[in-house]
């Protein structure tokens, strides 16, 4: 019998349909064009135009050289979500496909992408259900539900993470469950008081786990025992997935649904500072701010803190002071990507941007989704996070492509096609690009 939807994720079900369809109720309850009366108010502030930075025109965009990376054990690929330009081969090309479960539906989604570790993928479907498979030729080695035996209502996604010889999975069931990488035995699992929604952190002997209830969870790598709760502000609705936090030294910087962004001490919780990414250009905020959190992936570099929002704000901080050294009216839904100079954004309304990572100024933008405005409004495209590899930019979309934008300017330099819509950021590892669609199907990507 499949697995009766959670009063909550039928909440949250609603939160987003009701993001997708504020503007109009055509097409749900029949084809009638008559106007909602009232003021309409932007639900997220994001109503604006996007213009290049005349200071920044002239500059070159120059990628880092692509590095080689044998593993991406964290959401971002490292602790800190900063991989650079990833090394890939030239001409990618599908090598291999697998089902890794259950793929997002209404009710449920796919909360986190693969990881690559020890020669293997390791996936979570849409219920939670964690699978690995042989990064070489897409063999399953084997499949673990985390689902607790005492409850059949199925865990909504999972997000993973590898350290130090064991796997982690954080479930929409508020658990984190420690895994023997090459047999999926669970070594110990440990209640986090919320569901999870993400990928966590692991690192210095601690996983680092956000929850629906706008907290970060720190618990021991020894035996799951709780270590410390960080608490931010009470929201009333969060998205669906939620960012891993980054993690430096001693610092760890979570991005929450409330829309803060926390530098946090690893060793017992401390703040360090605090940032607001919930409001909108000049302050304002949305009608439905409530939604306007962090989603996108929290990213240090060199010492500084790149972070954006749902609500159209994204800062550059210092990450010992947090003090604030930029901010541009520039927002997104999904994890951004940091190479060399510049900082890689896609926007809700489907352009790219490229940023100066020193000085915030807009170098180019350009739209993703080339097609007819008739095109556009019959059968609307999402694009996901993005990752910067093989000296481009890759950029998954909700029809079924695998964009290839080319850094110097931003456009569209290439399409791959893909087994289904995908929004959840690639990863690359071993010149493998890997990614899984929203249908739940494993994809391998290789080049020559």
């Amino acid at each position: 019998m499949k697995p009766i939807p959670s009063r909550r994720g039928l909440l949250l079900g609603g939160a987003a349909l009701a993001l997708s369809g504020c503007e109009t109720i055509d097409g749900i309850f029949g084809d009638k064009k008559t106007p909602i009366p009232g003021e309409r108010l932007p639900v997220l502030q994001q109503d604006r135009e996007l213009a290049i930075d005349p200071a920044a025109a002239g500059r070159p965009v120059q990628l880092p050289p692509p590095a080689a990376r044998a593993e991406w054990p964290v959401a971002g690929g490292t602790l800190s979500h900063d991989p650079g330009n990833v090394a890939v081969g030239e001409g990618l090309r599908e090598a291999w496909r697998a089902s890794i479960g259950t793929g997002s539906s209404y009710r449920r989604r796919i909360t986190a992408g693969p990881i690559v570790a020890n020669g293997t993928v390791f996936t979570a479907d849409a219920f939670g259900t964690v699978s690995a498979f042989d990064a070489a030729g897409g063999a399953r080695r084997w499949t673990r539900e985390t689902t607790p035996e005492k409850d059949d209502v199925g865990a909504v996604g999972a997000g993973l993470a590898f350290a130090d010889g064991t796997l982690y999975a954080a479930t929409g069931m508020a658990e984190v469950l420690a895994l023997d990488p090459g047999t999926g035995e669970v070594r110990w699992r440990a209640p986090v008081g919320a569901p999870t929604r993400g990928a966590p952190s692991v690192a210095g002997g601690r996983v680092f786990v956000p929850t629906v209830e706008n907290q970060l969870v720190a618990l021991s790598t020894e035996d799951g025992r709780k270590l410390w709760t960080y608490r931010g502000a009470v929201v009333s609705a969060v998205p669906l997935g939620l960012p891993a936090p980054a993690v430096e030294g001693e610092s760890v910087v979570a991005g929450l649904p409330s829309g803060e962004l926390a530098a946090l001490r690893a060793s017992d919780g401390r703040v360090i500072w605090t940032e607001s990414l919930s409001a909108g250009p000049g302050g304002q905020r949305g009608s439905m701010a409530e939604l306007a959190g962090v989603r996108g992936l929290p990213v240090i570099t060199d010492g500084r803190v790149f972070a954006t929002g749902q609500a159209g704000t994204s800062l550059m901080v210092d990450l010992r002071s947090g003090r604030r050294l930029w901010e541009r009216d520039v927002g997104s839904n999904y994890s951004p990507a940091v190479a060399g100079d510049w900082v890689f954004v896609v926007t809700p309304e489907n352009q790219i941007v490229a940023i100066g990572r020193t000085d915030g100024r807009v170098r180019w933008v350009n739209p993703l989704d080339e097609r007819s405005a008739r095109d556009r409004r019959r059968n609307p495209v999402t694009f996901g996070s993005i990752l910067v590899a093989g000296g481009q930019i890759l950029v998954p979309s909700s029809l079924g492509e695998l964009l290839l934008v080319d850094p110097a300017e931003g456009g569209v330099a290439g399409r791959i096609k893909l087994p289904g819509g995908a929004t959840l950021a690639p990863v690359a590892a071993g010149g493998t690009v890997y990614l899984v669609t929203d249908d739940g199907t494993l994809v391998a990507l290789r080049g020559a």
